[in-house]
């Protein structure tokens, strides 16, 4: 797989520019996630590590080219890809959990995660090989270090989507087997068409059911788990395929 961070980003944006323009009707960066709305409403991992005030009068694309600035500006990456989302909610898709598909997926092969994300505390017993790959590694964790290592050996990768925020989701992917099983996985997960082009097999985020509820613990710091007013949803390719009841083709 060939991924690099910029073409990544480029063909990122792209394709929310591609949808009409809206003003932010909303925009609040806490101390672990930042929340963007406007019809539709996004949300990115804060990569800046704090909480800070957006500035007002912004439109979504206006927010965007922060996605040429992953890795760079942590407060600009997060917003723009919070825009993204915006921009680029799921499509009609069931309920379904990133896990259940690594479970399933997972059985009997060599699976890694990048991200210590809650679930893997409950996952393991059922894989050949299971590892967790983390920045700041917890009992059990690697060191994120070694994904170089570990990445290249994986039958099934999932991989935490703030990496789209922190630039490092490109360099991750080039890690991959081309064989491998690839999950986009957590809030800051774009359902973008154009991910799929870049070895991304499953995009893994979440619909936004009671705006109000996310703003609130958003603005009061909670974490992802504890937030309120979202569903898990999980998308493939042939997702944003399906035709309309009118024989028009409804993807992006």
């Amino acid at each position: 797989m060939t991924s690099y961070p910029c073409a990544l980003a480029a063909a990122m944006r792209q394709e929310a520019e591609s949808r009409p323009d809206e003003a932010v009707s909303c925009a609040v960066a806490g101390k672990l996630l930042v929340a963007v709305g406007a019809a539709n409403m996004g949300l990115c991992t804060n990569v800046a590590g704090e909480a800070f005030a957006p500035a007002s009068g912004k439109t979504l694309h206006e927010l965007l080219p922060g996605l040429a600035l992953t890795g760079l500006d942590g407060r600009a990456a997060s917003l723009a890809v919070a825009a993204a989302g915006a921009l680029l909610p799921p499509p009609g898709v069931p309920v379904r959990k990133a896990q259940d598909l690594i479970m399933a997926h997972g059985e009997g092969r060599r699976v890694a995660v990048v991200g210590h994300f809650p679930f893997v505390e409950k996952m393991g017993p059922a894989f050949a090989a299971f590892s967790v790959l983390e920045r700041v590694p917890r009992p059990g964790d690697l060191p994120a270090g070694q994904a170089d290592r570990v990445l290249p050996e994986a039958d099934v990768v999932a991989i935490t989507a703030s990496a789209l925020a922190n630039g490092s989701l490109g360099g991750l992917l080039d890690l991959c087997a081309p064989g491998a099983f690839v999950l986009l996985v957590g809030p800051s997960t774009p359902f973008a068409v154009c991910l799929f082009d870049f070895g991304i097999d499953v995009l893994c985020g979440n619909l936004v059911t009671d705006a109000p509820a996310v703003l609130d613990g958003v603005s009061r710091g909670l974490p992802y788990r504890a937030l309120q007013g979202l569903s898990a949803v999980c998308a493939v390719r042939e997702d944003f395929m399906k035709k309309s009841v009118d024989g028009k083709n409804d993807s992006r």
